[in-house]
């Protein structure tokens, strides 16, 4: 697999690497961006099964540092979305161009964020308790399993549907880190049924294990600067701009 890969590829993937796993201990949404780079790079099939592995690296080290602040509730709730959301796109897959499917999915983000930024400027609803809506939770969740199936862009969705929820940091974190690991061990036999994961995939991940650990140990410094207040904003910023990329570029 690397034997074909020209040195222009090849830098794409280290910074895709890294991009996944700053955004594994820094904030999820900050490697939406790096799905479309490596779908361009590889393309979308390829991309889907060598990446997982390397996920599920990161996922370790993200892990090793907020495994104890992990909020289960939220997570059981948004599983059966999720497992939609895998099926669903297991599905359009050989139905819909990767592109057109893209843009679907970058269209319901950005309506997702435009809906929170309204919702925050109404400081009544945004300080009021309020139980669990099921049918956005089901939203999110399919929109979940639809993403990082897709695009391995997963943290979008989960980020809108953590920030909606109104959890804590590190909160926030814990729940990302474990729901992200299952979610990535889950989508193996899916990956593995499509052709996508292969033993020569997994070889070639072998060559970048350094960086993904690198990008990782990057993002826990940087998490460690972070206040509350900027994590969100930046969050909604990113998760934004990722919608647009989809929407434009497919």
């Amino acid at each position: 697999m690397l034997e074909s890969w020209t040195p222009a590829i090849i830098a794409t993937v280290v910074l895709v690497v890294f991009l996944y796993g700053f955004s594994k201990t820094a904030m999820p949404v900050a490697g939406v961006l790096a799905g479309p780079l490596l779908a361009a790079a590889l393309g979308a099939p390829i991309a889907s099964g060598f990446i997982m592995p390397l996920l599920v690296v990161g996922d370790l080290f993200a892990l090793a540092k907020f495994r104890q602040h992990v909020n289960w509730r939220l997570i059981l709730k948004l599983l059966p979305g999720v497992l939609v959301g895998l099926v669903l796109t297991a599905l359009l897959f050989r139905f819909l161009p990767i592109s057109t499917l893209d843009r679907i999915i970058g269209v319901l983000i950005l309506v997702s964020v435009g809906l929170e930024v309204l919702r925050r400027r109404k400081p009544v609803l945004t300080d009021t308790h309020r139980p669990p809506n099921r049918l956005a939770i089901g939203f999110f969740g399919t929109l979940t399993g639809m993403t990082t199936m897709a695009a391995n862009a997963g943290g979008t969705a989960m980020t809108l549907y953590l920030v909606n929820m109104r959890v804590s940091m590190l909160a926030f974190m814990g729940t990302s880190a474990w729901f992200f690991f299952f979610l990535n061990i889950l989508k193996a036999p899916f990956l593995v049924g499509l052709g996508f994961l292969t033993t020569e995939s997994l070889i070639a991940d072998l060559w970048f294990l350094p960086v993904v650990a690198i990008g990782a140990l990057v993002g826990m410094w940087t998490f460690d600067r972070m206040n509350e207040k900027v994590f969100t904003n930046v969050a909604l910023g990113l998760s934004a701009a990722a919608s647009v990329f989809l929407i434009i570029h497919g």
